[in-house]
């Protein structure tokens, strides 16, 4: 499946983008869970903890919208996606 990713608020993984980034992804799988087990293992291993837990859960810090549309934090790791699919994945920074 592709999909467009713009990563939002991840300073500590694209400072020099202002916490910005868009990419595109190709991996096998169908939700939120499937992409971003994907995205630590094949674009930011080392970073695994700003996509998921100890647990394999998807961070609490992470919101997730797909095509513009928030998507509920109990729902979010089943959620299903679409080829073409544009999925937000914005980090909550503290401050």
């Amino acid at each position: 499946m592709k999909v467009r990713i713009k990563f939002i608020g991840m300073f500590e993984l694209f400072p020099d983008c202002g916490g910005e980034k868009e990419i595109q992804a190709d991996f096998l799988g169908s939700t939120i869970k499937d992409l971003l087990h994907h995205l630590c293992l094949e674009v930011e291993p080392r970073q695994k903890e700003f996509f998921l837990n100890g647990q394999e859960e998807i961070s609490p810090m992470m919101f997730v919208r797909i095509n513009g549309n928030p998507i509920e934090y109990s729902k979010r790791s089943h959620a299903k996606l679409r080829d073409d699919d544009f999925v937000e994945l914005i980090f909550a920074t503290g401050g």
